[in-house]
Order: structure tokens, then sequence, then C-alpha cells
């Protein structure tokens, strides 16, 4: 197992933040992409913490956005809503 340093781990959360895909972060910070790859598919490596944390963080703001256009009658932020309603109701399931 590669050890990140902190600096490393906030790269990656930053990155992540912006929905950087994987083999992006790796080419952009000088990464093997199978080590990072492996890294984030361990739920209990501090990487793949940080790089969930801040998808999911990502997410939640674009859909609060979303929710709010649909208040709005945005037909395509309505039927987004919808989708993350789904989303959720199948999480829930699992």
């Amino acid at each position: 197992m590669i050890h990140y340093s902190d600096e490393q781990i906030s790269q990656i959360r930053d990155l992540a933040a912006a929905l950087t895909p994987i083999s992006d972060i790796a080419i952009l910070m000088d990464l093997d992409v199978y080590q990072l790859r492996d890294a984030l598919a361990d739920p209990a490596n501090p990487v793949s913490q940080a790089y969930r944390r801040a998808k999911a963080e990502t997410m939640l703001s674009i859909r609060r956005n979303e929710l709010q256009l649909a208040s709005m009658g945005s037909p395509l932020a309505v039927q987004l809503a919808g989708t993350y309603l789904i989303n959720m109701d199948n999480d829930e399931d699992l």
C-alpha cells in the first residue's frame, strides 16, 4: 500500500470536489493510476475517505441548486430532482 502525504490527500480532495475523473487526477498529480484506484477502493484509506467526501459534498451542492431551480419551475431541474429521489430510494433498498 502506498502512503500519500497530507498535501497529496488535500490535492486529491480538491480535484475530487471539482468532479475530476480518477485517471485525470493521476495524470495531474503524476501518480500511478492503478495504485490510486486501489487506494480509492479501500473505504478505510484516508485517500478514499477524502475523495468520497469531497465528491459527496459537491454533489450535495449541485442537488441543492437543482432543487432550488425546480422550485422555481425549471422543467429540467424537476426531472433531475425526480432522478435524485429515485437514486435515494434505490440506495435505501441496499
